[in-house]
């Protein structure tokens, strides 16, 4: 059984390790398609608030808002590494990689594996990262139950 433990909120690129940094990237680019490094995933404006406006001309595109990292742990051990931005959106890796295995769409968990997939919904449900409105909410619940 996996859980989403150790929350933090991300709101600049200077603490993120490489690998973190790729994470942050990739992510934007899944989100928007554009290539960005996290530095400008997470800028700040110049009071050092996490709204993207850093050279303060208004325009804070490409900026991933809410941003916060998670770990998905099972048996003790870190099995993915989860980041949600935007409110709505994510994405999740295997731990210690760049390897998208699920995103988080509008809410929804996205995932390709079924056995992944069914872990990580499992998973959002008992941390609360999956409103009950999700149509495979009911599902998920019911493993989570388990």
């Amino acid at each position: 059984m996996a859980d989403f433990t150790n929350r933090r909120p991300v709101t600049s690129a200077d603490s993120l390790t490489p690998l973190h940094a790729a994470q942050v990237a990739l992510s934007g680019r899944l989100y928007d398609g554009e290539d960005l490094p996290a530095e400008r995933r997470l800028s700040a404006d110049v009071d050092g608030n996490a709204d993207g406006d850093a050279d303060g001309d208004g325009d804070d595109e490409g900026v991933l808002h809410f941003c916060e990292l998670w770990d998905v742990v099972a048996d003790g051990v870190p099995r993915y590494e989860a980041w949600f931005y935007q409110v709505d959106s994510g994405s999740i890796f295997l731990a210690g990689t760049t390897e998208v295995v699920a995103e988080v769409i509008q809410c929804g968990l996205e995932c390709d594996d079924p056995e992944r997939r069914l872990e990580l919904g499992a998973a959002m449900v008992r941390a609360g990262l999956l409103p009950a409105s999700d149509s495979a909410y009911r599902e998920f619940g019911e493993a989570a139950a388990m």
